[in-house]
């Protein structure tokens, strides 16, 4: 894999006459995937068309751990008769995504769930009928696929999806982190294909793109601390001085009443902001020493509850003496890695060089499309001056090229013996930009010696997912690390759970529930500085007590501690949302590749209407749109109609000639001419003078003429932008 980013939302890949939509996936030649696919089908002409959102907005409560996320986007069809979009995006791995909701013209479509063949079936019979519907499909945790059925030519549709995802916890701090492209992964032999797999890159500054808004509310009942973002400029403040902006854009409303005692408000500024990379979102808790955070919600008609809890240890638990280690680590050395990615991951692999002692033992690898050893040998050596220099001299030689075989590199590493009497760590230097993560999985969750894995990923887009799931699977932790981070200090926290002793072989168990509704940690270690998360069902609410057991060093640890259920509904409502996703996804690991538990996870999506693999959300009944239940409301900006944000651009081709006209009214400002994978051609600027019309002749910059082939013109008027899809002959 050579190339990794995009700019996923704005430029779309346009292959035409070749693409085909059929039943769950979209087929491209090989040879034509030059960007990330996001396509709609001109019925005309047959051609596939790039489309994306005008404006993606997130809108994102945070309280008690949890963040619930309304994502609404706006699609334009500028391009002639459309009967099918299919638009390939993120969303967090760990998110339940519980609500899809489409408005078109003055109707809402509310989606509900179905079987994913089922959903299909019925859309693939809208669109060929010329109906009006939206779909949604899983194609893995983190990457899905938006489908909108005959949108009219100058028409628009918003699309909202409504989700909640638990906060990952650390040493003291949340973290709550949006993906907002799907970068290019290396397809490995035996699995399936991620639908955006293709080349990928970033726009330059001064490239138009859509507007993206993240707009975040955080109430806590403890004081929060160093609220920032690594990856994104923002606007913070406390909510008296933010809770206009927030009531503009619709993430709370003027009535709200705020019942935490702690609220802060933090809004993405907008200057050159593109969606191509994570958005990481940062805040210290304050007094997480040996305490629980529980957020519950009981349904009274039911009569059943849900909750979820953190417990965090205090620091004091994990107290003794280091020690002796045998450390792996594996460093990921393929193209996607290039830049400052591999420069991160070669400093934490020096790093952690520094730390180790004459008394431990370590071995490094890396790969690409092959394995290499830095000691040629399937085992670790001493870590004495010699053997230390010398893997140093390997690591400062690693350069990124070639492709991601990440499984034969994990293999190779769990091949290694290991010394008798140490603590072995595997440590993961990877993106997890691949396409087989189930087979990754199982390698690791079936291995005999059932091995302790830590993951670090370095880059402006991860696939957190892998890199979250395999350190669970193997009883480790999942760092994430940014472009402008300093790394020393991330790594030290990390390794300070690896050489504090460990609460191992830990049990939990909380009275008067069902232990097979409680979902506990996957792994059986509790390291410093990281919480017990605990999702759980109940039927009596009240006082219950928590029990967790463990061994240190040989000594058996007890800790308990009482927690509060609610007797009635809270504003957790989503809680059973997110239990039934973490259901979901302990089923899914549990049958790995050779099993199924699709029946069962088919009825919890069904039950509590949270999209699967097996399922898929369809909206195809409209009622009356009304103000109160409008999407577009839900992002704060004001669209009337299409024609507000639409010009009747005339664009003709002629004797070689591009002709463009702007509509009464305007002037003409700027052209460009952009190639199908996002490249300007041409541009000319027109501030100088009222142009109502501009004549082209197919010159470009360095005196050759345009090329017969699809390409796309973005005409900017002084009433606004239009794009155009142009065949040039």
């Amino acid at each position: 894999m050579s190339i990794k980013t995009s700019w996923f939302y704005s430029v779309c890949i346009a292959v035409f006459f070749t693409v085909t939509l059929q039943a769950q996936n979209i087929s491209f030649p090989a040879d034509s995937v030059k960007g990330p696919m996001c396509v709609i089908i001109d019925s005309v002409t047959k051609a596939a068309i790039p489309l994306s959102p005008k404006n993606s907005t997130y809108n994102i409560i945070v309280t008690d751990g949890l963040a619930q996320i309304t994502l609404t986007q706006l699609f334009v069809n500028e391009f002639g008769i459309v009967k099918d979009i299919a638009y390939v995006f993120p969303l967090p791995h760990d998110a339940a995504v519980h609500a899809m909701t489409m408005e078109y013209r003055d109707s809402i479509y509310k989606a509900v769930i179905y079987e994913k063949q089922e959903a299909q079936q019925i859309y693939d019979s809208i669109v060929q009928t010329g109906g009006v519907a939206a779909l949604l499909l899983q194609d893995r945790p983190n990457v899905f696929q938006q489908r909108i059925a005959n949108i009219a030519f100058n028409d628009s549709a918003w699309i909202q999806i409504k989700l909640t995802m638990p906060l990952e916890y650390d040493n003291g701090f949340y973290e709550l982190a949006i993906p907002t492209m799907v970068a290019e992964r290396y397809q490995s032999a035996n699995a399936s294909t991620v639908l955006s797999s293709g080349r990928m890159w970033n726009p330059p500054a001064d490239r138009d793109g859509q507007t993206l808004q993240i707009n975040v509310l955080l109430q806590t009942g403890f004081p929060v601390s160093q609220l920032q973002s690594p990856t994104h400029p923002l606007v913070i403040s406390e909510i008296d001085a933010v809770r206009p902006e927030l009531e503009a854009r619709k993430v709370m409303d003027k009535a709200a009443q705020l019942n935490l005692p702690y609220n802060q408000g933090a809004l993405l500024q907008q200057a050159a902001t593109y969606p191509n990379k994570d958005f990481v979102l940062r805040f210290g808790r304050a007094a997480a020493e040996m305490d629980f955070t529980v957020a519950s919600t009981f349904d009274t008609s039911l009569g059943i509850g849900y909750f979820y809890s953190n417990l965090f240890p205090d620091a004091a638990l994990f107290a003794g003496e280091r020690p002796k280690l045998d450390i792996v680590i594996l460093v990921d050395r393929s193209g996607s890695q290039s830049g400052w990615p591999i420069a991160k991951e070669k400093e934490i692999a020096t790093i952690i060089l520094d730390k180790l002692t004459s008394a431990d033992r370590f071995t490094v690898l890396s790969f690409n499309t092959a394995v290499s050893w830095c000691f040629g040998s399937a085992q670790s050596v001493e870590a004495s001056g010699a053997n230390i220099t010398k893997a140093r001299e390997f690591i400062a030689g690693i350069s990124a090229t070639g492709g991601t075989n990440l499984l034969a590199g994990v293999q190779a590493a769990l091949a290694i013996s290991s010394g008798e009497g140490l603590q072995r760590f595997f440590i993961f230097l990877t993106d997890g930009f691949i396409t087989n993560e189930s087979a990754i999985l199982e390698e690791i969750k079936n291995h005999p010696t059932a091995p302790t894995v830590f993951t670090f990923g370095a880059g402006d887009n991860l696939n957190r997912y892998f890199l979250d799931e395999s350190a669970k699977v193997g009883n480790g932790v999942s760092t994430e690390i940014t472009e402008t981070e300093t790394v020393a200090p991330i790594v030290d926290a990390v390794w300070n759970k690896i050489e504090s002793p460990q609460l191992q072989d830990i049990a939990i168990a909380m009275s008067g529930l069902d232990p097979a509704q409680l979902l506990l940690p996957q792994g059986n270690m509790l390291y410093k500085g990281s919480p017990v998360t605990i999702f759980g069902v109940y039927r009596e609410s009240g006082t219950h007590i928590v029990t967790i057991t463990g061994t240190r060093n040989g000594e058996t640890v007890t800790l308990t501690n009482d927690i509060d259920l609610a007797a009635a509904p809270t504003a957790n409502s989503m809680i059973p949302q997110v239990w039934a996703r973490q259901m979901i996804r302990k089923l899914r690991i549990e049958e790995g590749t050779g099993t199924t538990n699709k029946n069962h996870i088919i009825e919890l999506s069904k039950q509590y209407q949270v999209i699967s693999d097996y399922t898929a959300f369809l909206a195809t009944s409209p009622v009356e749109a009304t103000e109160e239940n409008r999407i577009g409301r839900y992002t704060g900006l004001h669209v009337t109609a299409a024609g507000d944000i639409l010009l009747q651009v005339s664009m003709t081709i002629l004797r070689n000639r591009l002709t463009i006209e702007a509509p009464s009214g305007a002037y003409i400002t700027e052209v460009a001419v952009y190639d199908l994978n996002g490249r300007c051609l041409f541009r000319t600027l027109l501030h100088t003078s009222q142009c109502t019309r501009f004549v082209w002749d197919g010159r470009l910059a360095n005196g050759r003429r345009l090329a017969t082939g699809r390409f796309i013109v973005k005409i900017q008027t002084t009433r606004g932008q239009i794009t155009r899809s142009l065949f040039w002959r």
